[in-house]
Formats: C-alpha cells, sequence, structure tokens
C-alpha cells in the first residue's frame, strides 16, 4: 500500500484508552521486563484477572506463538503494537515478523515503545520500506532521570528514548511521544514538550498516571509518598494550568483524563456567556 495523502493517526475517535488512538491492537507475548509499576496490564494480569502469578512472573516475558495469522488481516483502521507489552529485546524479532504481516495486509501500524536503541535501529531497517504506514509514538513522561527509574524500573533511561526519537525523526520517520501517564505536574510536562517538540513530526499527548491507587502496589510508605505526589501535581486545577500553558501549541492533544476536565471548563464558559450569539 502506497497511500495517496498521509494516514491520519490522530483523528478523533470514541472511546478511552487504547481506543482513543487505535480502535484494533496487536500483541505478540506476554509480560514485560520494563516492570512498570503504574502497568495496567500488569495489574491486570496479576491482581485482577490472576493469568500470571506474581510481578516477579510478570517480568519473564513469553511469546505467544499462533498469534502470526492475525496479522494477516486488513483492517480499515490504525492497528496499535504493542499494548500488553513493550518492544524490548527478547520480543524483537518475532515483533518485526508480525508487524511486516500487518503492513504487508495494507494496514496502518502505530507503534507505540518506551524504546530502546538497538530496537529502534532495527525496526527502522526492517520497515523502512513501509515507512508511509507507520508512526513511532515513544512514551516519556519525564526529563527527570530519577523520576523515570523509579517509575519505569526496567525500561530505558529518558536519555535512550530521545535518542530513539531523534534517531527516528533524522532518518525521516513520523514521530509523536505520550506523556501518559506524565509523571509529574505542569513542570514536567513542559520540560517534556521542550525536549521532544525538536524531533516530533505530529503529536505529543498528555495523559495522567490513571487508578493509581489501584495498579501501584503502596504498601511501602516511600512508594505511597511518590503516589500522593502525583496526585498533588495532577489534581484538576493543576492539569487545568497545564491545559492553559499549552493549549496554543499545535502539537498538543489530551488524553480523556485531562480532555473531560477541559470539555466540562470549557462547557462551563459557554454557559456562563450564554453560549454563541449571531449577529442580528
Amino acid at each position: 500500500m502506497t497511500p495517496a495523502q498521509p494516514i491520519c493517526f490522530d483523528r478523533d475517535r470514541e472511546g478511552g484508552g487504547t481506543k482513543e488512538w487505535a480502535p484494533y491492537s496487536y500483541n505478540i507475548g506476554v509480560g514485560c521486563s520494563h516492570n512498570c509499576r503504574y502497568c495496567y496490564a500488569r495489574h491486570n494480569a496479576v491482581s485482577r484477572f490472576h493469568t500470571v502469578k506474581s510481578v516477579a512472573d510478570w517480568e519473564r516475558e513469553k511469546i505467544r506463538y499462533g498469534i502470526r495469522k492475525i496479522a494477516a488481516v486488513k483492517k480499515n483502521d490504525v492497528i496499535m503494537t504493542p499494548t500488553t507489552h513493550d518492544i524490548t529485546p527478547f520480543y524483537l524479532s518475532e515483533f518485526i515478523i508480525g508487524v511486516r504481516g500487518l503492513l504487508e495486509a495494507g494496514n496502518a501500524v502505530l507503534v507505540v515503545s518506551k524504546p530502546h536503541l538497538v530496537c529502534v535501529q532495527q525496526l527502522c531497517a526492517h520497515l523502512d520500506r513501509w515507512r508511509q504506514q507507520i508512526m513511532f509514538r515513544f512514551t516519556i513522561g519525564t526529563t527527570d532521570e530519577g523520576v523515570a527509574h523509579f517509575w519505569e524500573p526496567g525500561a530505558p533511561a529518558i536519555a535512550e528514548r530521545l535518542a530513539c526519537l531523534k534517531y527516528a525523526y533524522d532518518h525521516g520517520w513520523r514521530t509523536s511521544v505520550s506523556a501518559e501517564p506524565l509523571l509529574g505536574g505542569y513542570d514536567a510536562a513542559l520540560y517534556v514538550v521542550a525536549a521532544c517538540e525538536p524531533f516530533v513530526t505530529d503529536t505529543i499527548w498528555f495523559g495522567r498516571m490513571n487508578l493509581i491507587r489501584q495498579r501501584v502496589d503502596h504498601r511501602d510508605r516511600d512508594v505511597l509518598v511518590r503516589i500522593q505526589e502525583i496526585e498533588r501535581l495532577q489534581r484538576d486545577s493543576e492539569m487545568l494550568r497545564l491545559y492553559d500553558g499549552l493549549r496554543d501549541n499545535p502539537r498538543v492533544r489530551w488524553k480523556s483524563s485531562i480532555g473531560r476536565l477541559i470539555e466540562k471548563l470549557e462547557g462551563r464558559q459557554k454557559s456562563q456567556t450564554g453560549g454563541e450569539h449571531s449577529e442580528s
């Protein structure tokens, strides 16, 4: 497939979570060595549905053999991949095979990752002929290495993720950034924009850390303090201040965790002014 027009990856869609970015998802494995504390997939597998025995077991990544046949199916919208693990060196070779199947079937693919440079280099090399069907969206929720390491202990350092973003941008790929979850507040978001925007062709998304007390094990006092800090930095008033600070940036988009606040604010403002008045 060689589209005459660039694929629209970021049009308005119904639903929340991954559905805000794509109606379809594709995963090749179970488990993720990045082991992010807030991970919804880990929480679901370990604590909610008990399909994985423990957090330690979640770190032991496993390929779902037989998944490739799904990749041959043509969809009529964007496919986001992966959504329940990441593209770690363990998954890389099998991931490339699966994504090639998606692309050969004519699909548009949104590749979302806390990226390893070796993985991004290999993806760019092996998927180059389908680059018009692909957007990279790299997760960078802070520029503070210490904060990132606390929340995402097994993931690549922020410096490596920024190197991946620059690599993809410099080699002519479409690039986007996800700061969901944002690992801080107003100031952290501004630092993310400053660091990433020069290497972004499309969008920078912001979203809160969702269901933090459900998904994060906070029996440890230090973890609880960190949770309380995130809750303070991401309270409604701070997220609306962030919106006000970035609303004029054409690259910035808002996930529903912030978007719902914006809708309420704009609804109140419209109500207070009596709505739009037509000229007589």
